[in-house]
């Protein structure tokens, strides 16, 4: 279904800001112009940066509203219930219901904030529970020699190590260039741009860094490229190799490239890295979010850290 450039669908009648709401009729003191669904929503995709993410979210909302079929003011908590209930019903995956509801609290939130309406139902509405959790999607060192051993594409092998060796994003890894990599007194730097184009520096194995010099072409300027073209891997691709790789390796056929990052993440904890050391290394904005591998394995660099 094509998603319409505006949300236009939105039908909703406010009359001198006067508003039904659980079947009262109040009136709206905020500081938004918005009269209607239509104008309040648009008014809060305006302060999404990204393109992709204002349709995104468009989308998400439009289908909302489709489901219940009414208004924002005569949403309750209950109607949130119901499709999350019938997104779960659809068997859609837990982590994406979480940020469908997101999104969805987002707007509640917004909604009230500027004053287009007086009470938030989204607020009661609990996240579902993520039964997948990280401690689930980990690979031991040893696991990651398997899958290395279970390859005989040099490209592919070296993906898998730089992966958890240095606990890149799989968007990361496949973009880099030769000119990322940098030596200070024989120590060998890597510069990676991460999410929000914010730049973060690596160090590499010296062992690692000798490997990858047999992936050097002339001409070429990416590491992990399709063929002998100037032409960096695709996301799909990498993800596709490693779950065969995986299935050939007795570790499934479920593998995702974001699992060797966890595991690398939970090895360098496992080997005694620095819990800041780490937020650094992986290009975590907050610590909070590098601290929920510390329940994953108590007592057990960050890639000087992670024996492969």
């Amino acid at each position: 279904m094509e998603v319409p450039k505006e949300v236009d669908f939105f039908n909703y009648n406010n009359l001198n800001n006067l508003i039904i709401f659980g079947g009262i009729m109040v009136r709206s003191t905020g500081v938004t112009r918005a009269q209607k669904d239509s104008e309040i929503i648009l008014s809060w995709l305006t302060n999404k940066q990204s393109i992709h993410t204002q349709r995104q979210y468009r989308y998400i909302i439009q289908h909302f509203l489709e489901f219940t079929g009414m208004d924002l003011a005569e949403i309750s908590v209950e109607d949130i219930q119901d499709y999350i209930k019938s997104l779960k019903l659809r068997e859609q995956k837990i982590s994406t219901i979480k940020a469908k509801l997101m999104v969805i609290k987002s707007l509640f939130s917004y909604c009230l904030k500027t004053g287009y309406l007086p009470l938030n139902p989204s607020v009661l509405v609990d996240n579902p529970k993520v039964n997948d959790t990280i401690s689930q999607k980990l690979l031991s060192a040893l696991d990651v020699k398997r899958l290395m051993s279970h390859t005989d594409n040099l490209r592919d092998k070296l993906l898998i190590r730089v992966m958890f060796g240095l606990g890149l994003r799989v968007s990361e890894a496949i973009n880099l260039t030769w000119a990322n990599f940098s030596i200070d007194d024989e120590q060998v730097n890597l510069t990676v741009v991460g999410k929000g184009n914010k730049p973060r520096t690596v160090l590499v194995n010296p062992s690692l860094w000798q490997e990858l010099q047999g992936l050097r072409k002339e001409g070429i300027d990416y590491l992990f490229t399709v063929a002998k073209r100037n032409t960096p891997m695709k996301r799909n691709t990498a993800h596709n190799m490693l779950k065969r790789v995986g299935k050939k390796a007795g570790l499934g056929d479920n593998l995702s490239c974001h699992w060797l990052r966890h595991s690398h993440a939970t090895e360098a904890i496992k080997g005694g890295c620095d819990l800041s050391l780490l937020q650094q290394s992986l290009g975590h904005s907050s610590i909070t979010t590098t601290q929920k591998y510390l329940c994953l394995r108590k007592n057990e660099g960050s890639g000087t850290y992670v024996n492969i």
